[in-house]
């Protein structure tokens, strides 16, 4: 089962628009770029990966725009303080309006029943020709659950990647498995992931589970992002990490923000940094792991430590 996910409507008066834009399909990426190509103003509402890239694009053409977040800060559910800051002032710099803290209330329309902006839950109306909803996937379990089989936000499988029968694997955004330990503690429950790596990788898996010996799932998690002139980039599980170590040269541009669980690294995340995304990705793969002392001291390098390392 690689039944994927669906986007989540946005459940406000209005939410239902046949005009709303969203990001899923290569049909939906049609229509937004038609759709930017003759608007002067777009609304976002949800600050995470879809709506800052939407963002950042639509700000290259030219658009005014606002992004509306509930929460306090960008990206909150996948990103450290650290890096919600530093992409925040990028967009900012580039001119993006940031509401944050504040949801929505309604899609507002004009007299003729066009879409005419979003009410925001502070009672402001921000103006838009456009508006797109990235809220978050809700994961289509729907045929496994019909079929008998646990579902639990997602297809419930086991490390293997098989459901509770054993002639039944799901992989990719509907597949929730056991978190693994990439060395610096596993979450506790099962997760999903929602990317490219995640389903193809398990997708991998799946085959060789078929056609050999059981084994698990064990690939550690990498994530991208482009908006504007950053390259942002993240491996491992950085969502739960106690403590985060950040490393920002503003000339260049570059931010790492080490993310550490239990003593033990969890994940790093960069930004316009793919040396250190590379080392990192490595350094997990082979369940290595430096001191929190280590990173905070002047001059560490983590392709250093991991060349040393080897020896």
């Amino acid at each position: 089962l690689a039944t994927g996910a669906r986007n989540r409507a946005l459940p406000v008066p209005g939410g239902d628009h046949p005009d709303l834009l969203e990001l899923r399909s290569l049909d939906h990426a049609l229509a937004v770029r038609d759709r930017l190509g003759s608007a002067g103003s777009i609304a976002i509402v949800g600050g995470g990966y879809i709506g800052l890239e939407i963002a950042a694009t639509a700000r290259g053409r030219g658009l005014e725009v606002t992004v509306v977040e509930a929460m306090d800060r960008l990206m909150p559910r996948t990103a450290s303080p650290a890096l919600s800051a530093h992409v925040e002032k990028v967009h900012r710099g580039h001119g993006v309006g940031l509401r944050l803290g504040e949801g929505v209330a309604r899609i507002a329309t004009d007299g003729d029943g066009r879409i005419a902006g979003v009410e925001t839950t502070a009672g402001d109306l921000i103006a838009a020709e456009l508006v797109l909803v990235g809220i978050g996937i809700l994961p289509n379990d729907e045929l496994a659950a019909a079929a008998g089989l646990e579902t639990d936000n997602g297809i419930v499988v086991d490390s293997c990647l098989r459901t509770a029968d054993p002639s039944i694997f799901a992989l990719g955004d509907c597949a929730a498995f056991p978190a693994p330990d990439f060395g610096g503690g596993a979450l506790p429950g099962r997760i999903r992931l929602e990317s490219v790596q995640n389903a193809v990788d398990q997708a991998k898996c799946v085959a060789r589970n078929i056609l050999a010996e059981p084994a698990p799932y064990h690939e550690v998690p990498w994530f991208w992002s482009d908006q504007f002139d950053m390259k942002i980039q993240i491996a491992g599980l950085t969502a739960g990490s106690d403590r985060q170590i950040a490393r920002l040269d503003e000339e260049k541009g570059r931010l790492t923000v080490y993310c550490f669980r239990d003593g033990r690294l969890a994940g790093v995340e960069t930004v316009s940094n793919p040396g250190d995304h590379m080392a990192c990705r490595r350094l997990m793969a082979e369940r290595l792991s430096p001191e929190p002392a280590e990173v905070e001291a002047a001059g560490f390098s983590l392709k250093t430590w991991l060349q040393a390392m080897r020896g």
